[in-house]
């Protein structure tokens, strides 16, 4: 299943969850995952991602937030990455374009398999001009960690309006500038999936 985990609806924006949902539906998205204070339309799953300052900041809003939410911490240094991917309630970690230099090392990227927490790629980030030429840096970066460590890999529209939000045709052709191929795509598509219901292997005892 393809899901959008990184939509972000304010209060005053000019569209309701319900036009969100369409627009992702229209492009191929099965459903949505939205960060707002509105009341979410059938089929969407509400979302809280954590912009959080230090370790505890994020533990408490981790804790507070709703069970049926999914929820995103925005990364930061290496060491609060590795606090993030360790705390339970956190499934994915978002904000990579702003990820400082080593801010996610080998040790963190075999954490984040461990611990089968998702790592997002914007679509917004590399769209926006301002943001695209460290966003292909860091996405490329931790595609490379990726192939090697095998952690969940998440992409993801990051739209604040429908019109943010992009076909699986013009997916692939966004991740392909940082080196993804057309089978890598398709599997970070249905990532988010693979971590809100990872599989249960049953060990058989002889």
């Amino acid at each position: 299943m393809i899901i959008d985990v990184c939509m972000s609806i304010s209060e005053a924006s000019a569209f309701s969850p319900a036009e969100f949902y369409a627009a992702a539906k229209q492009n191929g998205w099965n459903t949505v995952a939205a960060v707002t204070s509105s009341k979410l339309c059938e089929g969407m799953i509400p979302c809280v991602r954590i912009h959080a300052s230090a370790p505890k900041d994020l533990q408490k809003s981790v804790r507070s937030a709703a069970k049926d939410a999914i929820v995103i911490a925005d990364a930061k240094d290496n060491s609060f990455n590795r606090f993030a991917i360790t705390e339970k309630g956190v499934h994915f970690l978002a904000g990579l374009e702003n990820l400082p230099k080593n801010g996610f090392d080998h040790i963190t990227a075999k954490l984040a398999a461990e611990k089968n927490v998702g790592l997002v790629i914007e679509l917004a980030a590399i769209i926006d001009y301002k943001t695209r030429k460290s966003a292909l840096s860091a996405y490329a970066d931790i595609l490379k960690l990726q192939r090697k460590y095998h952690f969940p890999l998440v992409i993801a529209s990051g739209a604040k309006t429908p019109l943010g939000i992009r076909s699986i045709y013009e997916t692939e052709a966004l991740c392909s500038l940082f080196g993804m191929t057309r089978a890598e795509v398709y599997a970070a598509l249905n990532g988010a999936d693979a971590v809100l219901h990872p599989k249960k292997y049953v060990e058989v005892v002889e």
